[in-house]
């Protein structure tokens, strides 16, 4: 797996409403790596869902919500443009995908100045992809071969577009694609519930994504912020797992030999542990508590099993969510903490 140069992850929506106030943050912060961060009190569209499935095939996009709709004239045709894209993902094959993000432009900027080691993105992953595509009128879409394939080829033709871009603007930046599944946590439930949906079907649809996204210079990290099975990510070989170890601390815990090997051949593992979720919480941390915690949790693993030299050196921190919601001041508390938590993670020889 290739080196990487920072120890704080950036992660989440930010709270500002204007290109020119996420900018000033963003090199103020994360210079070393820039994010292409979303800003939903900016746009309405500034969101997840847009970001990762508008102009997909058969995807209807309206306030928040997701509709699939497989039966329309011209479903057929979309999935040909898709495969086409996929195959040949030329600039010309790619632009039908192309993101419509209110900070891109900025963040392109960014890239083309400051030329980063590295830079992230997030974007939905396979398994929420598939989930959110599932419709009371049509088949589980884990379940049906034609429509796995739709989603695997979505993921990757909306990280390639990505990764283009950063390219474009910056050569030598390798994107980091985070591949978010906010609904992975549903695995265990799905399968007991429909026996088709088999790990060998989760496992293969992570790896198609992962390997083709590798194979255009991409990293990768699957990020899920509810407790789940994270042994099929860590097969599938991505890159980075990022979980929250504020309310999960001990996610890991119980697979330490896994996260060990996953450790050893060059994985690294994001602790999400400075919390976001209230205002009261966010006023109430400092340095010394926001670490004590850290430290607490990782020896939990490190107890478990895994390496301490290893789960130190090989961690990267960040905040627990998006603070969009919260009062500016303390959303730039909880950035500013993430930052100066990394600086203080120990190396370990």
């Amino acid at each position: 797996m290739a080196k990487i140069s920072f120890k704080c992850f950036p992660n989440g929506d930010l709270p500002y409403e204007t290109n020119e106030a996420a900018t000033k943050m963003m090199v103020k912060l994360f210079e070393d790596v820039p994010y292409l961060a979303m800003l939903p009190n900016a746009s309405e569209t500034e969101n997840i869902y847009y970001r990762s499935l508008e102009n997909l095939p058969g995807v209807k996009l309206k306030d928040k919500k997701v509709f699939f709709k497989d039966k329309i004239p011209t479903f057929k045709q979309e999935l040909v443009s898709l495969d086409v894209a996929f195959n040949n993902p030329t600039e010309e094959n790619l632009e039908k995908y192309k993101i419509n993000s209110f900070f891109l432009p900025k963040y392109l900027q960014i890239l083309q100045r400051l030329k980063p080691k590295e830079t992230v993105v997030n974007i939905l992953g396979p398994f929420s992809v598939a989930h959110l595509l599932s419709q009371k009128d049509s088949p589980h879409v884990l379940t049906d071969k034609c429509y796995r394939k739709l989603v695997i080829q979505a993921v990757c033709v909306k990280a390639i577009w990505l990764i283009r871009k950063i390219k474009e603007a910056s050569p030598d930046t390798h994107p980091i694609i985070v591949l978010e599944e906010p609904l992975y946590h549903n695995y265990g439930d799905l399968k007991r519930v429909n026996l088709e949906i088999t790990r060998d079907i989760v496992l293969n649809m992570f790896s198609k994504v992962i390997n083709k996204i590798k194979e255009y210079q991409g990293l990768v990290a699957i990020q899920s912020f509810e407790k789940c099975d994270w042994q099929i990510p860590i097969e599938a070989k991505a890159d980075i797992i990022s979980f929250d170890a504020y309310n999960n601390p001990n996610n890991l815990n119980i697979i330490a030999e896994k996260i060990n090997e996953f450790l050893i051949a060059g994985g690294r593992i994001n602790w999400a542990i400075v919390p976001t979720k209230t205002e009261a919480l966010v006023k109430s941390l400092n340095i010394d508590n926001v670490y004590n915690r850290f430290e607490k949790t990782v020896e939990g693993l490190i107890i478990s099993g895994a390496s301490e030299r290893l789960v130190y050196n090989r961690a990267l921190v960040s905040i627990q969510g998006n603070v969009d919601k919260l009062p500016l001041i303390f959303s730039e508390k909880a950035l500013i903490l993430s930052t100066q938590l990394a600086k203080r993670i120990p190396f370990k020889s």
